[in-house]
């Protein structure tokens, strides 16, 4: 006969493991992570009796969690997805509150410098006005500055999360690595809550890390897991975890990159390819934070340079050239300050980058590699932008006789200005060069009377027998030793040609006794789309800017000697505002930075709605473990209950023997 008493003891064993399970489920129904865990309850073996088979009771085989391990998988890459998302919006939203905003932008410092420039047109003899203008002039640049320095500190804080994500994940491989000792040691699910609870704490530990990479569990003896990062990059390997550090950056020490050391050795990773919340920290810093940084130089250049070469062109009202108003874009400082060599033992160089042709000049940055070098002969390179991926090549042929090189259509060339050792195949550099343009902007000219308001030391005056509606006004001071220079003494007279047409200008060059200069009569194309045309005569170039000139129309070239009242350089500065000489000539110096607010606004923009896309697929991947995993209150009450009745009936069943028993033995009295 069966034993009523170890049936009874084994139904209250049972029903007091789902008690204490349950009850613990209750207990953790807040705890983060917590997966609901189960009693699996099995009938112990059977005794015969004759012919049959009387039941022993019951045993707990295991105590198992709920829980889904794909549900779980999903939820790690919606997890970094969403984190990626995230942080490229917050990332994104600051700079465009930062460049949009009027307080920090620089589009009314602008307006108001060009605003005083043409105060200084309409009054050019009036010495407030230029100090008026040179103030504007100078908040222009503070701003850009400004705003440099603002992008600058995002940058750094960028650096500063970059650093603090690495002591984290450090942080939760470790604690993964040592749960998965604990879990070997008490020997994995099922053998009890002891396990079960430290399962879920890997878990969750395994779950904050996916925030920060993209993370992929691989499951291995003794119910431990190896960890795997990024691309496959391993972080946790059994009881083993290595450490993420943030080092330099190379070729710039000061753009931070990440790495795993283990026992002392250090492997750089790509953090744009970890994914997760740190892929959407390097991406912003990369992509975006730097890319304005460098729109944002493209920009200041390319309205400082102009406005520069114009002041160039005229005369001052001391009757001198004028000089630079802002900083010499192309000193020598700033134009090693465009390379940066990378760490290697390939040779070593001192290179810069000047800038050229303001309508051809980008903002991308180039990468520059040693594809050929016979030292004292040639060099080679191959160039690479690092935002198109497009790759060319240039070299420098004879080496004896020039150190300097274009790179085309990007509006720069490179100049070799001392080679310490020789630079050997894949010896690489990387070119930025408009980074530091904002940074590096300045007013150089603080006195009011050396703005160059007037024409130029030549200028052009149109005869009143003129029969044709030409203008013509001087552009460039070519060559001031030609013996034919324009000087107080003599004056050149321009005659028009009737050889000319609607597509070229013919014309004649005289001194002032009339005597012919040039030996042949000249010619002028005139360009179809803005009917202008370039005129050379005694080494001064002089630009037809509207109108239709018409044979015998004389313009004579008069040294002017004072600048007095004069505004026509300044009126050629005005110009500038509206001139579309950046990004081939298709934008103003105000579009450049237009087109960087824009492109900002649109990357916010489209991170605002992936990342509202990425949480709808986070919530819904966790309310799918919540369904398998998540603990209910009406479920385990109801449990409760049940267990309560069944350890009841289990303990009748131990009094039922025990009154059986006591049957027995009054029997036998």
């Amino acid at each position: 006969m069966a034993d009523l008493l170890q049936i009874g003891l084994s139904g209250v064993y049972t029903s007091q493991a789902n008690l204490a399970t349950t009850s613990h489920n209750i207990s953790n129904v807040s705890t983060e992570g917590y997966s609901r865990q189960n009693v699996d309850v099995s009938a112990t073996g059977a005794q015969r009796l004759s012919s049959h088979f009387v039941g022993t009771g019951a045993m707990v085989s295991s105590i198992d969690r709920a829980y889904d391990q794909f549900a779980f998988a999903e939820n790690m890459i919606n997890t970094s997805n969403h984190a990626y998302y995230q942080e490229k919006y917050t990332q994104a939203n600051q700079m465009d509150t930062l460049l949009s905003n009027e307080s920090t932008s620089v589009t009314a410092p602008v307006i108001n410098m060009f605003s005083s420039l043409s105060n200084v047109a309409d009054n050019p003899n009036l010495l407030e006005a230029r100090t008026v203008f040179l103030e504007d002039a100078g908040s222009m640049v503070n701003q850009y500055n400004t705003l440099y320095k603002h992008l600058d500190n995002q940058y750094k804080g960028i650096n500063a999360d970059i650093d603090n994500s690495a002591s984290v994940m450090t942080e939760l491989a470790e604690s993964i690595a040592s749960l998965n000792d604990q879990i070997a040691s008490v020997g994995g699910p099922g053998n009890g809550t002891g396990a079960n609870d430290l399962l879920d704490k890997r878990n969750l530990a395994i779950t904050e890390l996916s925030k920060y990479v993209n993370t992929s569990v691989v499951a291995t003896d003794n119910h431990m897991v190896n960890v795997y990062i990024g691309s496959g990059q391993g972080l946790v390997m059994g009881q083993n975890a290595q450490q993420v550090i943030a080092v330099d950056g190379d070729p710039d020490p000061a753009r931070k990159q990440l790495a795993l050391q283990f026992n002392g050795k250090a492997a750089v990773i790509n953090g744009n390819q970890l994914g997760g919340e740190v892929a959407g920290l390097f991406n912003s810093r990369d992509k975006d934070v730097e890319v304005a940084m460098n729109q944002l130089g493209q920009s200041v250049i390319g309205l400082t340079h102009a406005l520069n070469e114009q002041q160039k062109l005229g005369q001052t009202l001391e009757g001198q050239i004028g000089q630079n108003l802002f900083n010499d874009i192309n000193s020598k400082d700033s134009m090693e300050s465009r390379v940066l060599s990378h760490k290697d033992d390939l040779g070593k160089a001192t290179l810069s980058v000047r800038i050229d042709d303001l309508t051809t000049l980008s903002p991308d940055e180039l990468t520059l590699k040693v594809t050929e070098h016979v030292p004292g002969v040639s060099i080679a390179f191959s160039v690479t932008n690092n935002r198109t991926g497009e790759t060319k090549q240039v070299a420098i042929d004879d080496l004896s006789t020039e150190n300097r090189f274009n790179i085309p259509d990007s509006g720069i060339s490179v100049g070799i200005d001392s080679m310490v050792t020789p630079l050997q195949e894949g010896k690489t550099f990387t070119l930025r060069p408009t980074r530091y343009g904002a940074l590096e902007a300045s007013i150089q000219e603080t006195d009011p009377k050396r703005v160059a308001a007037a024409e130029a030391e030549v200028k052009t005056i149109s005869s009143e027998q003129n029969t044709g509606t030409a203008q013509l006004r001087v552009s460039a001071l070519l060559d001031k030793a030609n013996p034919h220079y324009v000087n107080p003494e003599n004056p050149l007279t321009i005659q028009i040609s009737a050889n000319s047409n609607n597509g070229m200008i013919a014309y004649n060059v005289f001194d002032k006794n009339g005597s012919q200069v040039n030996a042949a009569e000249l010619t002028a194309p005139i360009d179809p789309l803005s009917g202008k045309a370039v005129l050379v005569a005694g080494g001064v170039e002089v630009s037809l800017e509207k109108g239709t000139p018409l044979a015998n129309d004389q313009f004579t070239l008069q040294f002017n000697e004072t600048g007095d009242s004069d505004n026509r350089n300044m009126l050629a500065m005005t110009d500038l505002q509206d001139a579309k000489i950046m990004n081939g000539k298709k934008a103003t110096f105000q579009d450049v930075y237009n087109g960087m607010i824009s492109e900002v606004g649109a990357k916010t923009a489209n991170a605002d709605v992936a990342m509202q896309s990425a949480s709808i697929l986070k919530d819904q991947s966790f309310e799918r473990i919540q369904l398998v995993s998540g603990v209910n209150m009406d479920e385990e009450a109801a449990n409760l209950l049940k267990y309560q009745q069944y350890y009841s009936a289990a303990a009748r069943v131990i009094t039922v023997a025990n009154e059986v028993f006591e049957s027995i033995l009054n029997a036998s009295r």
